[in-house]
């Protein structure tokens, strides 16, 4: 993965969880703490990106940063995830995507 593209998967990820650290992005992309703290800089003058040191500090998007608004309600997301556990095969692939893809991140179904 090349830099602009984890960088557009930061941001992703920060308009999902809102909160996250340096160290949960470095240990989900596989490259290093530091590299995390370059794209966060990169990143900072055109997102509302901002980072808090110390104990429930981390790295926050903007709680009024919404880019888009096709994410699921929760009754969305509970149907589908209803569906989701009844089929098979192409439908539940297909339904799996949808839920990663418009869901809340760290989906379990």
């Amino acid at each position: 993965m090349n830099a602009a593209h984890r960088r557009e998967e930061i941001i992703n990820l920060l308009i999902i969880r809102r909160h996250t650290t340096a160290s949960e992005l470095a240990q989900e992309f596989g490259v290093s703490i530091r590299t995390i703290q370059y794209d966060i800089q990169s990143l900072s003058p055109a997102y509302p990106i901002y980072t808090k040191q110390g104990e429930n500090g981390g790295i926050f998007m903007r709680d009024d940063f919404r880019p888009y608004s096709n994410t699921l309600t929760f009754d969305e997301l509970n149907a589908l995830k209803e569906l989701y556990s009844q089929e098979n095969g192409l439908h539940r692939e297909i339904l799996y995507g949808i839920l990663k893809k418009y869901g809340p991140d760290k989906l379990v179904v």
